[in-house]
């Protein structure tokens, strides 16, 4: 549908000139754009002149609009955070995002007389201090033991009990409930943490120096060898990670790389001249660096609790004005983005991009040609299989059963052909009956939309009790495909030819393939549990 087919120049008339969020719907009201705008009106009017087009996917975008909504908002920043919001919930078509856009943890620091650590998934509008998001949450649980240990902070949450506990006796807690350390003393532990999450080497370092020679002139020799022993933890720490210089430097580096129709960002934090973080992201479209980079920052930062005074790019900003006082009204501070300037900025630049290129070549190598041939020649095949879909089923007793099926084209996992599926008919704990409910779903579906392609080989996640309920439909609906099981626990296969077990040595490049996709169906799978699980527990 043309836009100038629809009601658009009467509808624009209704719009204001505020800023907003705009949002288009295809003909089947699915989410299919997200967009800011200063002014309303004359954004969505400025979708009526063709001869703005530029990139084939605006063209498409405009043929497949069919309805239109807006959002206003007090001002651009609040706009463009919306926006962000919006991407994030909808995944739309047709906008640049985060490939990896799951809900990170952040660390909470509940702050009352003695404060408490815990990790939660989201911010609440309440009194307490948050940051991260964390990408790993092992990482995460890891640093605060670590810090809690250090700092001797205590691990009960909300009240404080009357009694103390086994982590006083082991020397893991300053016991705040037995009145062992005062309001005062337990409050300088907590800002030491914070420093110590935030990397702030230098300003903790000094803090425990200054409170140590405080014991030490008032002759509390104890206290004084508690603080040292925690500046030689807080020394192995830090000293493990990457020091690039030692002067006390922090900023983020956001590296824009582009190839084949990949698109990814090399994120890296530098703090007191230390990387301490470094992370690829992938991103779904595709439009000019500058507009990239700019949605980057927009996504990545609106869930961020705290921001250093530089971003170095690769590439100018678009709209670099708007994306700064986003950032100024978040953070509360000036944040300057620019490219790099000094020698030692050019350096990280230079090493952000080695590992870019790196990640993505990753992401664009195919397996080798030779591991599809090993598996054709291993099992027999007519054909070398460029589709492999792998199956795995996840429940707890019965309840929440979901089943998932991923695909992998030459070796590589294909996510937009992942389906999952919500158990409807096999009631109890049931696996089996599971698993047949799946396929038979899958496979009364070939060659239709939601199953435009054909497998060359099917893998399932278990034993030769799976592969035969695979096995039972194969035969039930007449398929021409071939099936195969992993085994978990020694890593055998099982295969629909053999009358034999297949056991590949542990460095197997075929056997590596098999786990790599035995192990995206479980984590797809799992992945979706846990989704309904969390609702049906807030349902409940």
């Amino acid at each position: 549908m043309n836009l100038r087919d629809m009601k658009w120049p009467d509808d624009l008339k209704k719009v204001p000139s505020a800023s907003g969020v705009y949002i288009f719907y295809n003909d089947k009201n699915e989410v299919i754009y997200v967009g800011k705008a200063t002014s309303l009106k004359e954004r969505l009017r400025s979708y009526l002149d063709t001869k703005s087009v530029i990139f084939p996917k605006d063209k498409i975008l405009r043929e497949s609009i069919s309805n239109f909504d807006y959002i206003v908002t007090s001002s651009p920043s609040e706009a463009l955070l919306l926006e962000a919001n919006l991407i994030k919930k909808h995944k739309p078509k047709y906008n640049i995002r985060l490939k990896d856009d799951k809900s990170y943890p952040y660390l909470k620091i509940v702050m009352d007389d003695f404060p408490y650590i815990e990790v939660k998934r989201g911010l609440k509008q309440d009194n307490a201090l948050y940051f991260g998001p964390f990408v790993d949450v092992k990482s995460l649980r890891r640093v605060v033991s670590l810090g809690r240990k250090i700092f001797k902070l205590r691990r009960c949450i909300k009240k404080l009990p009357n009694k103390k506990c086994i982590y006083f006796d082991i020397g893991e807690c300053s016991a705040p409930c037995i009145g062992n350390i005062s309001k005062e003393d337990y409050q300088k532990k907590v800002k030491d943490f914070i420093l110590f999450i935030k990397n702030d080497y230098k300003k903790l370092k000094d803090s425990l120096i200054t409170q140590m020679n405080e014991y030490v002139k008032k002759l509390q020799f104890e206290k004084a060898a508690v603080i040292r022993d925690s500046i030689k933890a807080i020394d192995k720490v830090f000293y493990s990670q990457r020091v690039l210089t030692n002067e006390d430097i922090s900023f983020d580096v956001i590296y824009l790389i582009k190839e084949k129709d990949r698109v990814l960002i090399e994120y890296l934090e530098i703090r007191n001249g230390r990387l301490i973080f470094e992370k690829p992201y992938e991103m779904i479209g595709n439009s000019e660096s500058k507009e990239i980079i700019s949605t980057f920052i927009s996504l990545f930062y609106s869930r961020k609790i705290d921001a250093p005074d530089l971003i170095i790019t690769n590439y100018k900003l678009a709209k670099k004005d708007e994306i700064k006082k986003f950032l100024q009204e978040k953070f509360r501070k000036d944040i300057v983005i620019r490219l790099p300037k000094s020698d030692f900025e050019k350096s990280v630049v230079e090493f952000a991009s080695e590992n870019a290129k790196e990640h993505l070549m990753k992401l664009i190598s195919p397996i080798k040609d030779e591991t599809l041939k090993k598996i054709k020649e291993l099992l027999k095949l007519n054909k070398i299989p460029e589709y492999i879909e792998g199956y795995d089923i996840s429940n707890i007793r019965g309840k929440y059963a979901v089943g998932s099926l991923v695909v992998f084209q030459n070796g590589v996992p294909k996510k937009d052909f992942y389906r999952k599926f919500k158990i409807k008919f096999t009631k109890g704990p049931d696996d089996y009956g599971m698993l047949k409910e799946v396929f038979l779903r899958r496979f009364s579906h070939i060659g239709d939309k939601k199953f435009s392609w054909e497998p060359d080989l099917i893998l399932i996640d278990g034993g030769k009790g799976q592969l035969n309920i695979a096995l039972e439909v194969k035969k039930e609906l007449n398929l021409p495909y071939k099936f195969i099981s992993i085994a978990k626990e020694n890593e055998i296969l099982f295969f629909e030819d053999f009358d034999y077990e297949i056991v590949l040595p542990k460095n197997s490049d075929v056997l590596q393939l098999f786990q790599k996709i035995r192990d995206e169906a479980h984590r797809f799978a799992k992945n979706y549990f846990k989704k309904l699980l969390r609702k049906g527990e807030l349902d409940s």
